[in-house]
């Protein structure tokens, strides 16, 4: 989903974010201990989403250190 990022909703986005990634690491170790006929596959694609929710979150704290010392 493209939420539009404003000084009002980053911190909410980066928290959803970090909680999203806490899920996916569960889900991975979940993957490793209980197997599967797709358990590579599984983890590859829940290890990616993670690396994309951690660069939404670098990108939010970019955009908050760019743009939080103006118009205060």
């Amino acid at each position: 989903m493209k939420t539009k990022i404003t000084k009002k909703n980053a911190d909410a986005a980066m928290k959803d974010d970090a909680a999203h990634i806490s899920y996916l690491k569960r889900d991975v170790l979940d993957d490793q201990h209980d197997g599967g006929e797709y358990k590579d596959e599984n983890q590859t694609a829940d290890e990616k989403h993670i690396t994309y929710l951690a660069e939404d979150i670098h990108h939010d704290k970019s955009f908050l250190s760019k743009h939080w010392s103006h118009n205060r």
